[in-house]
């Protein structure tokens, strides 16, 4: 990509040759919902404003902090310099914390903006009531002609899976996003609904706190990974709607190596490795999981289950969600039963927040300079097949180290209604409807 432009229709992009500076050509004629011309200035206003990390409120800075500096060429070119090369980098400005605002907000305050909006996008916020529902309607003057095609899009909270699964089936709504796993199969019976699997990012896994007494021996870890039988957990907790993980990178990425060593059931080596850990006789060990979580508990019943028989005792703790963030941010467990996405398509994010725990939400107590060191070179490196050796050796580590322990890799899952046509989220698990369209009978 050094030394050529890469073309998106009008806009594109320019590596420098040493790899620490990108120009970057704006799209014309694209316009805020308030009617101002999108330039230059906006965008260095905005993406200044996403890696201030001085901002307490401003969580996402961290993912910026190699940037050095953001610069106005033109009206029509921005330039970003980094501290060091950063191969990934256009895929971080894709993430909703480098969205670009007016500059200055357009005269208004943070705080208007926390609950007002001015985008690009094809649909404006036309109302919004926190945690309730919201409402957007059509954007005419979309840059791009002929979309979108729904004149407004209702969004509505419903956390109750069978409630959502009823509406749809009701026509009350058109998509129930996160159908429950088990209720796919009765989606799929209905002949006005399709039940839509898509490629994601997430995987299931118990995050483990490698200070805590008993799990600090890589050998007990390392067995309890070897004595999960995630093909039970796929048919008894998904209904097939899952994958077996082996490592903690999704196939949604495509640093994913199948050939990892992370997800074999084989109670063989689970029983040697005991033997051979600093705790033969087991340990008793608390499982933290969020209560209500009917998938949740299933998989930690399986888990205490098949663990028993290498002498961990395990006792199920369950807790608000609340708590549980603050327990895994804080180290106050022993073993967590959780899941992560990736923000970005790009597949160091997951590789640090999940490898790298040191800075992280999950707090395993995991530092490896090995994984480490890759990682650091995985920045860097631009050829593909050398960045994901690099990723396919992290994988492979982390599975020996076993600091936490794959479950399953879970599909997006949808319940659609078949007069929605042109709906596909992306792997990160976003939708811009641009392209969807209703055709009521």
């Amino acid at each position: 990509m050094a030394g050529s432009w890469k073309t998106i229709e009008m806009p594109g992009w320019h590596e420098s040759k040493d790899k620490r500076s990108w120009t970057f050509k704006l799209r014309r004629g694209v316009e805020f919902h308030s009617g101002k011309k999108l330039t230059a200035d906006d965008v260095v206003f905005s993406l200044n404003y996403a890696r201030n990390a001085k901002d307490e409120k401003n969580q996402w800075a961290s993912e910026f902090e190699l940037v050095s500096d953001v610069k106005k060429i033109d009206d029509e070119t921005v330039r970003i310099d980094t501290s060091k090369p950063w191969t990934p980098l256009p895929s971080y400005l894709a993430l909703f914390a480098a969205s670009i605002y007016p500059k200055d907000f357009g005269g208004h305050d943070k705080a208007y903006m926390e609950t007002h909006e001015d985008g690009t996008g094809p649909f404006e916020l036309e109302s919004w009531t926190k945690g309730q529902s919201m409402k957007l309607k059509r954007n005419p003057a979309y840059w791009k002609r002929g979309v979108p095609s729904l004149n407004t899009v209702a969004f509505n909270v419903v956390s109750d899976d069978n409630t959502r699964m009823l509406q749809l089936q009701g026509g009350q709504i058109d998509i129930d996003e996160g159908p429950a796993a088990l209720s796919m199969a009765t989606l799929g019976r209905s002949q006005d609904i399709t039940a839509a699997d898509f490629p994601s990012t997430r995987v299931d896994y118990f995050n483990i706190n490698t200070k805590a007494k008993g799990l600090d021996d890589p050998k007990v870890r390392r067995a309890m990974s070897y004595a999960l039988n995630r093909d039970a957990i796929v048919k008894v907790v998904y209904g097939g709607y899952a994958q077996a993980a082996n490592s903690y990178i999704s196939p949604g990425l495509a640093g994913h190596d199948d050939r990892v060593n992370g997800g074999e059931y084989n109670m063989d080596k689970a029983r040697q490795l005991m033997r051979e850990s600093s705790h033969p006789d087991g340990v008793d060990v608390t499982l933290q999981i969020t209560a209500g979580d009917g998938e949740r508990e299933l998989q930690a019943q399986i888990a205490q289950q098949t663990w028993a028989d290498l002498g961990i005792r395990i006792k199920i703790q369950k807790l608000d969600s609340a708590t549980m963030t603050t327990n895994r941010s804080t180290g106050k467990f022993d073993i967590a039963a959780s899941y992560a996405t990736s923000d970005v398509a790009d597949t160091s994010q997951m590789i640090a927040f999940m490898g790298i725990t040191d800075g992280s939400g999950i707090r395993s107590g995991y530092a490896n300079p090995d994984v480490k060191r890759w990682y650091g070179e995985s920045l860097v490196e631009s050829d593909t097949k050398k960045r994901d050796a690099l990723f396919g050796k992290i994988q492979q580590r982390v599975a020996d180290d076993a600091p936490l322990i794959p479950i399953v890799f879970r599909p997006a899952l949808y319940g659609v209604s078949k007069q929605v046509q042109g709906f596909r989220p992306a792997v990160l698990g976003t939708y811009g409807l641009k392209e969807t369209r209703l055709e009521r009978d």
